[in-house]
């Protein structure tokens, strides 16, 4: 256990409070021999939308799960063993879902840390308590809120969206000068919601206190239904893919995944405490679920007017600005992973326009390849797909002849091959959409009309 760690035993959320369009989140740590540490995080919500009132039941809710929310960056500084809860009293369903969420969305926080998550969350809940479900405020027309980051994913939502005639607006937690330029490309309104944290957060991290990977996409959801139910929206939707769902290793009895948030274990539990605290509150799903990341990078890869505009480099979306830096570093699995998915639906000139190197050529990216392929080690802590999407890739790339005189060649041949017994067929299992997803009938049949047509 972190020296500093072991001096805090409880986690406090004490209250929030709302002025015009910001809102102050406070926390707590506290101990028995030491003075507590308090955090105030602020989130500064669209000046284009109205300031949330918390007076309104339905955004009181709203704020409160954004509370409990954003709190998992302070409480994992030190993972004390008791959680306090100031306020209105969980009821056991709900605890349930928040104890899912430090627990599972915390999984590689743990496992780089060496903390044994079994039975570590503990919400507080109250016996006989049952949330009452609140109205919300329902759309006149419809109208969806799509979550963008800088890359390829959100476009193929945005392109899937614009074709079905419906109304979007684009939103983003916090931005980037590559979130910009895609929001830019897109040509929709752009709602920004600023975030805050709290600076004495970093100078624990810089005392020893434990730092690491926290499940940002459940932050985003989270904020986006206040953004939803501020502006009368009907959906929040994401562009979360498939393999999404498919864990880095298996750890304490446990799946870790870095994208647990992108996952559908995630968005079934979002949807299962909406269906608890509001009555027909915004839906929350991902379009793309039913597509693996090969699919979705083939659907992009029509859309010449957005190659300028995306990055999913992950150096490009620190808290620093990083306009000055390349949009792909080339060396990180993020890098190597989104090059090998475009790579079969591309010539060479246009990845080169794209990606300005051959990622794979680079003998430095060997281990990260194999990793990728699932020859070692374990699939990397990154939103990177699975072996089955790399392994499709790379023997299509063969039967395209693109492997000929270069050292992947031999590495195909000697290590992969074997473990293709039908390219052919691998191909066209990660090309074609199925599995589970939570799309509405309505939608699905927007989706399915988009993808006959592309």
């Amino acid at each position: 256990m972190s020296k500093l760690a072991s001096h805090y035993q409880r986690f406090e959320f004490l209250h929030f409070a709302t002025r015009d369009h910001t809102t102050r989140f406070y926390y707590r740590l506290s101990g028995d021999r030491v003075d507590p540490i308090d955090f105030e995080e602020r989130v500064t919500w669209p000046a284009a939308l109205p300031a949330p009132d918390p007076l309104q039941p339905a955004i009181y809710q709203a704020l409160c799960n954004v509370h409990r929310m954003l709190g998992i960056s302070y409480y994992k500084s030190c993972c004390p063993p008791e959680i306090i809860l100031h306020g209105d009293p969980l009821s056991g369903e709900e605890a349930s879902f928040w104890n899912q969420v430090y627990t599972a969305g915390l999984g590689e926080f743990y496992y780089r840390n060496q903390l044994d998550p079994r039975g570590r969350v503990r919400f507080p809940y109250q016996e006989g308590v049952r949330p009452s479900p609140q109205p919300c405020r329902e759309a006149a027309q419809e109208k969806v809120l799509l979550l963008i980051g800088g890359g390829k994913d959100s476009a193929v939502s945005h392109e899937i969206i614009r074709e079905a005639g419906v109304e979007v607006t684009l939103y983003s937690l916090g931005t980037a000068p590559w979130i910009k330029r895609l929001a830019a490309a897109f040509g929709a309104p752009h709602l920004v919601v600023g975030r805050q944290l709290d600076a004495k957060l970093f100078a624990l991290n810089g005392a020893g206190a434990y730092n690491g990977h926290i499940p940002i996409s459940a932050c985003i959801a989270f904020v986006g239904m206040v953004v939803a139910l501020l502006g009368g929206y009907r959906a929040v939707i994401a562009s979360n893919e498939k393999t999404a769902s498919y864990g880095n290793l298996f750890w304490q009895e446990m799946e870790i995944n870095h994208q647990w948030s992108k996952g559908l274990a995630f968005e079934q539990a979002f949807q299962g405490l909406h269906r608890l605290l509001y009555q027909q509150a915004p839906d929350y799903f991902s379009l793309l679920r039913s597509l693996s990341e090969l699919a979705i990078c083939g659907l992009f890869a029509r859309r010449l007017r957005y190659f300028n505009s995306f990055t999913s480099c992950n150096a490009n979306f620190q808290l620093q600005d990083t306009s000055e830096k390349p949009r792909w570093c080339g060396r990180c699995p993020k890098c190597l992973f989104v090059y090998l998915m475009m790579a079969p639906h591309l010539n060479d000139a246009r990845l080169q326009a794209i990606f300005a190197g051959n990622f794979l050529l680079d003998a430095a990216n060997m281990p990260l390849l194999e990793e990728l392929a699932g020859l070692r080690g374990h699939k990397p802590f990154e939103c990177v797909g699975t072996p089955d999407e790399v392994l499709a890739a790379l023997s299509h790339l063969a039967m395209q002849g693109r492997l000929q005189g270069t050292p992947l060649h031999h590495f195909y041949e000697s290590q992969l091959h074997s473990k293709v017994s039908d390219p052919q067929a691998l191909w066209q299992e990660q090309m074609t959409a199925g599995g589970e997803s939570t799309l509405s009938p309505l939608w699905q049949r927007r989706l399915d009309a988009y993808l006959r047509s592309h």
